[in-house]
């Protein structure tokens, strides 16, 4: 069996990239799931990111070009998702196997098509800084996902992470080693069954992995609030679609919070 200190070298195509800006001490790294051919989503995440001066790293392996791999094989084990969802899945596995195979103790997994709001990066730092007191091992989720919030009646002034039995999407997440090895685990034994939400939801509930949300939020899915039309599912136009989350997010956030 092939050993994680060697996946970079088997890939052939990722480099290390240079250490992450001090400016979210606690955090290893920044990995971004993004296709080679969405030139527009990449240009979407460096013209948010690169004026905040955090470094960060596009995941390219595993295009659907190159799902026919040995690696890409192991895990996908004859699967009946779209080429899209497994593609997108491998994407996601390959970041945990970077995490691991970097040592890494805690890295942030963006989806390209993430919309960060102005808070983003002291939302950041309030989620590595709450982190430090978490039960181990633990994934911490910074995007709103499908608009899912914490019950009113739950939170607490001066808190932003709040223990929840379920994730949200992988659209932002911060993954902790442990949490990362746990994941890889069941994935060895099991192959990748789900789209890659249910995939690590279920896996992270199998093996105990504590999930956190941050509150409030300091991200969104483009693909959910119409900026982006999806690529993984069918799509509304996106101005329906954007008509759709808004009234979802009034109706969950403000009116249906508890």
């Amino acid at each position: 069996m092939e050993s994680w200190s060697n996946r970079d070298e088997e890939a052939g195509q990722v480099s290390h990239p240079s250490p992450v800006n001090v400016a979210h001490g606690g955090l290893d790294g920044i990995l971004v799931v993004n296709v080679r051919s969405f030139i527009d989503r990449r240009r979407n995440i460096e013209r948010q990111l690169d004026p905040l001066g955090l470094r960060y790293e596009f995941i390219h392996d595993y295009d659907v070009s190159e799902l026919q791999g040995p690696v890409a094989q192991r895990y996908l084990r004859g699967s009946t998702l779209s080429l899209a969802q497994q593609s997108c899945a491998m994407k996601h596995v390959w970041a945990h196997c970077l995490i691991l195979a970097r040592n890494w103790q805690r890295a942030l997994i963006l989806e390209d098509d993430v919309i960060l709001a102005r808070d983003f990066v002291q939302g950041l730092r309030d989620a590595l800084t709450e982190a430090a007191s978490v039960e181990e091992p633990s994934v911490l989720f910074i995007g709103s996902g499908g608009n899912l919030y914490t019950p009113r009646h739950l939170l607490v002034p001066g808190k932003r992470l709040y223990k929840t039995s379920k994730g949200r999407l992988a659209e932002a997440y911060i993954v902790s080693r442990r949490a990362a090895a746990l994941q890889m685990a069941w994935i060895e034994a099991n192959g990748i069954v789900l789209p890659a939400d249910n995939l690590f939801e279920r896996i992270d509930q199998e093996q105990g992995i504590g999930l956190y949300w941050l509150e409030e939020p300091v991200v969104v899915q483009g693909s959910k609030n119409g900026t982006f039309r999806s690529t993984l599912e069918p799509a509304l136009p996106n101005v329906v679609q954007g008509i759709k989350f808004a009234f979802q997010k009034v109706r969950r956030k403000y009116f249906y919070r508890g």
